[in-house]
């Protein structure tokens, strides 16, 4: 019986994507996220970045300190530019929450990247640290966005505030 638990456990474990928690920034951390192994993430000054396991979506989330909301999000927009990444500013849908313990601030642009068409999302969750705001940023092209839309929200649903 032990064998065959064994053996059960060793075939579906491939399939299993195992996560990891990431703290951002890694120092004095404001909010922790888990992402799945096979996104690859990688830490990097004041953040994390990892891509979907088809290649096709590029995921960041980082700390940005900001006076307010509005020179977060210049700094976000900006740093899409930086990515090669061209936003049509006239496609800007927005969304606004509060769960969790946290307001959240989500852009969606149309635009364009070295590859062609692109959906972008630039989502700004106030932390608990006054003047520090998580930016969590994502895009890919309009089909592989939404076919990563659900382990994108799953990735979303481990961000917890630290302080």
């Amino acid at each position: 019986m032990l064998r065959l638990a064994i053996a059960v456990v060793l075939l579906f474990a491939p399939a299993y994507a195992w996560a990891e928690t990431f703290s951002i920034p890694s120092e004095d951390a404001v909010a922790t996220i888990s992402i799945p192994e096979n996104w690859g993430p990688k830490p990097y000054d004041g953040g994390v970045e990892a891509n979907s396991p088809d290649g096709k979506v590029y995921l960041a989330v980082e700390m940005v300190a900001a006076d307010d909301v509005k020179e977060a999000v210049k700094e976000g927009i900006e740093w899409f530019a930086k990515q090669g990444v061209e936003i049509d500013a006239d496609s800007m849908k927005t969304t606004e929450s509060n769960g969790g313990g946290a307001s959240s601030f989500e852009m969606t642009f149309a635009g364009k990247d070295k590859d062609g068409p692109t959906a972008i999302s630039m989502t700004l969750v106030s932390s608990n640290t006054p003047k520090k705001f998580l930016l969590i940023y994502f895009w890919g092209a309009p089909n592989d966005a939404e076919a990563n839309q659900g382990e994108l929200k799953k990735i979303g649903g481990t961000l917890q505030l630290t302080k």
